[in-house]
């Protein structure tokens, strides 16, 4: 028994725009090759390529990265063990930038063919573990990750996609911003709950390739429509559409130009119209992505401003030159606005005249229009929001409750209501209808006490009871704990029947690593992945 998790994950990974089997050298037998290629060649599915490294250390070496190009699963599943990093998203192609052809060139977003995968990256291993992951997946993000490998300090997390979305430059890849606004949307929407999550890391970059050795979790049947994924991001944005500087990622702001006088006056301008010898409309829409850039802003979030700010003028621009302006200012060639260049904007007392701030958008007679950044904060407001009492019961109950509890020891709704800071008859409601908070009741009339615990707390301890051993009393235990919640028990039976055999073998694994040599039992594991995925293949074929 071994893991063969990692060969049905690269395949399922790639989709059907990798070659099956290699042009040269194919240990498959000759008919089974020509079967498949033929296959292959009538279908007419678009060929791209994967980059892939020996180690880390190759992918920042002096004079770029170190390593090779590869065009078949074959070549990606026979070497797996003998590889760390992978480009899972296909690229149309890829070039050697040295004669000896071991310096890699290609793997950048204007050459990407197409999206088969979201990655996150966790860069630490403190307080993270997988029915962490998989329970703050399902509760604040887009759902359970298709795979999950560990990593020498942390996890990688893939939502495999159930068909390819092709990447086009048209409309100045648009399809392209679509596919990273999603990305974005699905580690910030972990950043708060995940310990160690990259929000700066490269979305379509290198990432660790699935081995037999670091595939800790794997559910080929939890794949997502790119449509689906468009949708939830649509409305994570707009639920989450306060633009803040994130200091998450390995890059520290030092300075916000967004902060700076010029930054408010001009943002709030409406009377640009530009025209020969003047700096205009373009001038400042350049200026101000170069300002949000520097302020560390994503590119998507520099989307919504500037559609706004053009929006507001007396004469916009038309979308397509506003984001030109938004690719040059996100390309990398610049640091930050020039200061001089600004200056062009202004009339000589406009620069020194200060903006009267309003929360209102309120035309003036100078050509102004007042830019709202920001919702009106909760204490400047007489009355909150669901959600966000929401939030504060959440709040409450994770910081009350102990280690090994599923649920808050029990009180009466009204003295619960008091120590939280929400008013009675909002607390009632709110517990009807929260879907993120789960309550349980014990007793009856005056003597009725209500145990709260989360969504995100009962799924933790219900995957963790699950995964922690095969035997039927903990499987049954996580499904009593499941049962509190339809949406919890849902994934918990999808994760009790997928992982079963995953886990099994990754615990023959690493005993097999305790009696042997590790390198040995690696390589066993990945020749005997390599030959059921030969096996694989011709059963597939020969029954289609």
């Amino acid at each position: 028994m071994y893991n063969q998790a990692f060969w049905k994950a690269i395949d399922l990974i790639t989709h059907e725009n990798t070659d099956t089997f290699k042009k040269r050298g194919s240990k498959a037998d000759i008919l089974s090759r020509k079967v498949v290629q033929d296959f292959e060649k009538d279908s007419g599915q678009r060929k791209g390529v994967h980059f892939v490294t020996r180690k880390k250390e190759d992918l920042s070496t002096q004079n770029g990265v170190k390593g090779y190009i590869t065009t078949s699963k074959e070549t990606l599943i026979s070497n797996a063990t003998k590889l760390t990093h992978w480009t899972p998203n296909q690229f149309r192609f890829g070039t050697y930038t040295d004669p000896e052809r071991t310096l890699i060139c290609g793997h950048r977003e204007n050459n990407l063919q197409q999206v088969n995968t979201f990655v996150v990256d966790i860069d630490t291993q403190v307080n993270v573990d997988v029915p962490g992951i998989l329970a703050a997946s399902a509760s604040y993000s887009v759902g359970t990750p298709t795979l999950i490998l560990k990593t020498t300090k942390g996890f990688q997390v893939y939502f495999v996609l159930s068909e390819p979305a092709y990447i086009s430059n048209k409309n100045q890849f648009k399809s392209l911003k679509v596919a990273k606004r999603i990305s974005e949307n699905i580690k910030k929407s972990l950043f708060k709950h995940i310990p160690g999550i990259d929000i700066g890391c490269n979305d379509f970059a290198f990432f660790r390739i699935p081995r037999p050795d670091n595939v800790v979790y794997f559910n080929q049947e939890q794949t997502y429509d790119f449509l689906d994924l468009k949708q939830w991001s649509m409305t994570y944005t707009k639920n989450n559409n306060e633009l803040t500087v994130i200091n998450g990622g390995k890059k520290e702001i030092k300075y916000d130009p967004t902060q700076a006088k010029w930054f408010n006056q001009l943002i709030n301008k409406t009377n640009l119209e530009g025209g020969k010898g003047k700096k205009g409309r373009n001038h400042a829409v350049f200026g101000l992505a170069l300002a949000l850039y520097a302020a560390g802003k994503t590119e998507s979030e520099a989307c919504d401003v500037l559609d706004e700010f053009n929006s507001n003028l007396i004469k916009p621009l038309r979308n397509t030159e506003v984001e030109k302006c938004i690719s040059s200012a996100f390309s990398g060639k610049y640091k930050g606005p020039k200061k001089s260049r600004i200056d062009l904007l202004f009339g000589d007392q406009e620069i020194d005249d200060e903006m009267k701030r309003s929360n209102a958008f309120k035309i003036k007679s100078s050509g102004y229009r007042v830019f709202k950044k920001h919702r009106k904060a909760r204490k400047d407001r007489q009355y909150s929001h669901d959600y966000e009492w929401e939030m504060d019961v959440i709040q409450f109950i994770e910081n009350k409750i102990m280690s090994g509890q599923t649920f808050l020891d029990g009180m009466n709704q009204k003295d619960l209501a008091d120590e939280i800071g929400v008013p009675v008859a909002s607390f009632k409601r709110l517990l009807q209808k929260s879907t993120k908070i789960v309550k349980k009741v014990e007793g009856q009339g005056r003597n009725a006490v209500t145990l709260l615990s989360t969504e995100a707390i009962i799924l933790k301890s219900a995957i963790k009871a699950a995964l922690q051993t095969k035997e039927k009393q903990s499987k049954d235990y996580a499904n009593f704990i499941a049962s509190h919640s339809p949406n919890v028990q849902k994934v918990v039976t999808i994760i009790t029947q997928n992982n079963d055999e995953l886990q099994g073998n990754i615990s023959l694994f690493q005993q097999s690593n305790i009696r042997g040599s590790t390198e040995r039992t690696l390589q066993i594991n990945a020749k005997n992945g390599q030959n059921d995925w030969y096996r694989s293949k011709l059963v597939h074929f020969e029954s289609s």
